[in-house]
């Protein structure tokens, strides 16, 4: 204190400064002046005090909605990952696939599997500015205008099955959704037919452990055998049939077909390329020079295998045998437009329906089939009628209609242009629905056809059918419970069946799953007519 009293005078004294100097009064224990300081500090603390609440409101606002964020963030790609798994259908996972229960709706609009991001140009195409060339004769592209382009279009009233299956008249775009064709195997549009067919997680799951089977008892130069299957498989499985390694091909062959996969591995179907390229090759080598592929079953079965092989591919290597065993089979029709065993000597209903479906695969692959054999085949199905109106059919003689040959032939009658309007058709769909899915009754080769004609039909008859017969394959599936033969997990046991002995485990497995995969197999033969149901001249001819 004594020290800063005298120095402040001598400042002063000594010009240096004129202005009052500040002088800091400390506070010393027992000044009773404190409390009055006190209270001049009070407004500070306050102000202080309230930036300070400010300032950390703002903080730990920032840092909750940083983490609001993040978690959003982390919960969609969660969302996004599980979505993404569970339509991995690509038929290869035995435990996983769709899940769909939607109603019967055929709008089947196809999604590629694959798309081009970026902006649509509107740009004109070809050189800016550029003067009009000379007028030139150029002929027309593939399939444009009838016969007048290289091959005539698919789509062309005047050359039926001709032309390629691809895209426009011209080839571009992609497979055509012609009716009862093979643009719903593989992509979105597969998915959207199974989901609103009535498939399931549990029945595409069965498709993939069937085929897994099927991949497993394959001959290493790609046939199949029905009697032999065991010894390619090098394992204990039950249910030999008969020797027909030509039928037995064809038939191992179909399922895998029927799900998309091909022996070019397009998209998700790459796991089985090569157990189909096999077996085409095996196929191929087979075939006689004429185009024949075994007797009676086995070359309809294996002439529907190369047609659809080159409908989902357009391989120009498969073009050539698959119209020479097309070329074949329309040489042996005989006079009353039916099928048999051997070149135009007889007929029956059962070796029939086998050709009329390769016939129509042809024609839907773009292959030549003459009208004058379609015509036959009609005129067979009027033949082998049981009843005037076509709502049942028999095998060979004039006999009462049977629920197998029935089936057959209803199903070539839609093959042929029958729609639901149709009195004969929705009769006879009524006939086999008397016959339903059951347990007690074991028949896959009704099934087989009852189910595609049944599926085709629609409506209230096919939801009733599809989940007994969905739920009758996936229940009786072989699940690999034996512990003495776990090899025939996936496969279903022919015991029981009309025909066990002559097509055994392989043939039957191939007929379960095809009849499994009837959401996806074939497009519609026709939309749904809405005014059926309602039509009182169909109601009175039932």
């Amino acid at each position: 204190m004594n020290a800063d009293s005298n120095r402040a005078p001598q400042l002063r004294n000594g010009g240096r400064s004129t202005a009052p100097q500040l002088i800091k009064n400390i506070p010393m224990a027992g000044d009773e002046d404190t409390t009055s300081d006190m209270r001049r500090l009070i407004p500070a603390w306050i102000i202080s005090g309230v930036i300070h609440v400010v300032l950390l409101s703002l903080f730990l606002l920032v840092s909750v909605s940083q983490g609001r964020g993040s978690d959003q963030t982390e919960l969609s790609v969660i969302e996004s990952r599980v979505e993404e798994d569970a339509r991995d259908k690509n038929l290869t996972n035995e435990e996983i696939g769709n899940d769909p229960d939607l109603p019967t709706n055929y709008n089947v609009d196809r999604i590629e599997e694959v798309s081009v991001p970026g902006p649509v140009s509107n740009d004109a195409v070809g050189i800016l500015n550029a003067p009009d060339g000379p007028p030139q004769t150029i002929p027309p592209p593939p399939g444009f205008g009838g016969t007048n382009g290289q091959g005539g279009g698919i789509d062309d009233p005047n050359r039926i099955g001709s032309g390629g299956l691809y895209g426009t008249p011209g080839g571009m775009g992609g497979p055509k959704l012609v009716p009862g064709g093979f643009g719903g195997r593989s992509g979105a549009t597969r998915e959207k037919m199974l989901r609103e067919g009535g498939g399931n997680s549990r029945s595409e799951a069965a498709v993939a452990a069937g085929l897994k089977w099927l991949s497993r008892h394959q001959a290493t130069d790609g046939h199949w055998s029905l009697h032999e299957f065991t010894v390619h498989g090098k394992c204990n499985c039950a249910g030999n049939g008969t020797h027909n390694d030509i039928a037995a091909t064809g038939l191992g062959l179909l399922p895998f077909l029927a799900a998309g996969e091909t022996h070019k591995g397009v998209g998700k179907h790459v796991m089985y390329a090569k157990v189909v390229e096999r077996a085409l090759k095996w196929l191929i080598a087979n075939e006689g020079v004429d185009g024949k592929l075994g007797e009676g079953y086995a070359h309809g079965i294996c002439t529907v295998a190369l047609c659809e092989a080159y409908g989902l591919t357009a391989d120009p290597m498969l073009k050539g045998p698959a119209q020479r065993a097309v070329n074949c089979m329309v040489s042996w029709q005989n006079e009353t437009g039916g099928f048999r065993y051997s070149p135009r000597t007889d007929h029956d209903l059962s070796v029939a329906g086998w050709h009329i479906q390769a016939l129509k695969s042809a024609q839907m692959s773009g292959l030549n089939v003459p009208n004058a054999t379609m015509a036959g085949v009609n005129n067979y199905l009027e033949r082998n009628q049981a009843v005037p109106d076509g709502s049942g059919y028999f095998y060979r003689e004039k006999t009462p209609p049977t629920p197998r040959m029935t089936a057959v032939g209803l199903l070539g009658r839609e093959y042929m242009g029958w729609g639901p309007r149709n009195p004969g058709l929705a009769k006879g769909v009524e006939y086999l629905r008397k016959l339903q899915p059951s347990p007690a009754y074991k028949d896959i080769y009704y099934y087989y056809y009852a189910t595609q004609v049944v599926h085709q039909f629609g409506g209230p008859a096919w939801d009733e059918w599809n989940p007994k017969m969905r739920d009758l394959l996936i229940d009786t599936q072989d699940q690999g419970g034996n512990p003495d033969r776990r090899c025939q997990k996936g496969s279903w046991d022919p015991a029981g069946d009309p025909f066990n002995s002559q097509m055994g485990r392989l043939c039957f497995t191939s007929l379960c799953l095809l009849t499994l995969e009837v959401y996806y197999r074939h497009l519609p033969l026709y939309r749904r007519e809405l005014g059926a149901a309602k039509d009182e001249a169909l109601k009175n001819g039932l």
